[in-house]
This record gives structure tokens, sequence and C-alpha cells, in this order.
């Protein structure tokens, strides 16, 4: 016999898996500090790529410049504010990272939660079902 109050837990449940596979279930499978861990050296090696592009493309664009009118201490004093540019950028990069993967992961446990009491009270029916039909018998 099909029971609604089941069918509607079940629909659920697999709606759930099927649209939240790729984000909850995935960063379920990681600890809270390894979650966000991996999210912040994803983002600084992002950052880190894309400020090494620009650096060179800056340089390639100043190259006479550099070349010609700049003296060896000028250029070492151009590299340490780059160097100091780019260990600001990476701090701040850093924190907003660890903040968006930490909220991620909290969001992505509280609708855990909710699909994870959705299998509960599927389990408790099909067990009540279970011990109707075994009384029956």
């Amino acid at each position: 016999m099909i029971q609604a109050n089941r069918v509607k837990i079940m629909t659920r449940a697999a709606a759930f898996e099927k649209k939240e596979e790729r984000r909850a279930l995935y960063i379920s499978r990681f600890f809270r500090g390894d979650y966000i861990l991996y999210g912040v050296i994803k983002s600084a090696v992002s950052l880190t790529f894309a400020f090494l592009l620009g650096t060179c493309m800056w340089v390639i664009y100043h190259s006479e410049s550099l070349m010609t009118e700049k003296t060896i201490e000028d250029l070492f004093e151009l590299a340490m504010q780059a160097l100091g540019w780019y260990g600001l950028s990476l701090t701040v990069f850093v924190l907003i990272s660890v903040a968006v993967y930490a909220v991620k992961y909290h969001n992505a446990q509280k609708r855990l939660r909710v699909y994870r009491s959705s299998l509960r009270k599927l389990l408790k029916i099909y067990q009540e079902d279970g011990a109707a039909k075994e009384r029956t018998i």
C-alpha cells in the first residue's frame, strides 16, 4: 500500500541527492578544517598565478624604461614593493577565503542535517511497516 507521507519523504530525499550531490554531499566528505584549508590553498595558488601573470605583463609593457632608466637599486626596490603588495594581497585573499569556505561548510552541514532527518523518518516508517507485517503473519 502506498503511503503519501513515505512518498513525500522519499521524493524530498531523492531531490536533495540529485541537486546537492556535487555540493553538500561532496563537502561532507571533509572535516571542517580540511575543507577550509583545501579551499584556501586553491585560492592562494590562483592568486599567485594571477599575480605572476599580471607582474609579467607589467614588466613586458614597461621593459624599455626598466632597462634604460632604472638602476639595479631601483629594480630591487620595485621587486620589494611587488613582494609587499603580493603579501598584502595574499593575506587579504586568505582571510576572505577562510570566511567564504567556512560559511559554505556550515551551510552544507545544515542542509545535510535536514537530509539525514528525512532519511531517519523514512527508516522509522519502514521499520514500523516491517513490524506491522510481522504482527499480521
